[in-house]
């Protein structure tokens, strides 16, 4: 079972699925693929386990609305973001997970919709540096429809969330995920052809 070895989704995922092929993305694009990754999973996905990062308070509190609606149908619910106080946990809400200051989850961006019909997850780091405004923030992103890399990412932060809030899977009641069928080489040539198609895209932004 992949453990949270790092600190970060971002570099765990990557150690445990090399192939991965990372692209720098602006923010606007992130938005536009975590928004449709959010939707396409509260309009098809069943019971999906959901994850989302954050980094800050003021950025959970822009999508919470969206968010909370995700949760009251997922079988869990789990956000990082840098809460001083996180409200108690709870099924039907999202799960408020505090990010130490020195995690490295203030500069990671994720959305993980770990469902068995609509596996879905994208995450990223924040690049350094080089940005005049908040929409002009780049970061370093991979993303996949593979349902062993989504189970992989749903389980890299899971372990986070319990090294971070212990006791949370029992509030929620998540039962153990098991091994999801590996990808056919027809996804993975879609996603090599949406990779192309998403670099063109922000390219062109």
């Amino acid at each position: 079972m992949p453990q949270a070895r790092s600190g970060s989704v971002f570099a765990d995922l990557r150690r445990l699925h090399p192939l991965l092929r990372p692209q720098v993305l602006s923010r606007r694009t992130l938005v536009s693929m975590s928004h449709a990754i959010e939707d396409e999973c509260a309009a098809r996905a069943a019971d999906p386990v959901l994850f989302g990062g954050f980094q800050r308070q003021r950025f959970l509190s822009a999508s919470y609305d969206r968010w909370r609606e995700l949760a009251r149908t997922a079988q869990c619910t789990v956000v990082f973001v840098d809460v001083a106080d996180p409200a108690p946990a709870r099924r039907g809400v999202p799960v408020e997970v505090a990010i130490p200051p020195d995690s490295p989850l203030n500069r990671e961006w994720l959305v993980v919709c770990d469902a068995a019909d609509l596996p879905a997850c994208l995450v990223a780091v924040e690049r350094p540096g080089g940005h005049t405004g908040p929409m002009a923030r780049t970061f370093e992103a991979v993303w996949s429809v593979d349902p062993q890399v989504v189970r992989d990412a749903s389980r890299i932060a899971a372990a986070l969330a319990d090294e971070l809030r212990p006791g949370w899977r029992e509030v929620v009641d998540l039962p153990p995920q098991p091994d999801p069928p590996g990808a056919s080489e027809d996804l993975y040539r879609a996603t090599l052809l949406f990779d192309r198609m998403v670099a063109y895209i922000d390219a062109a932004r």
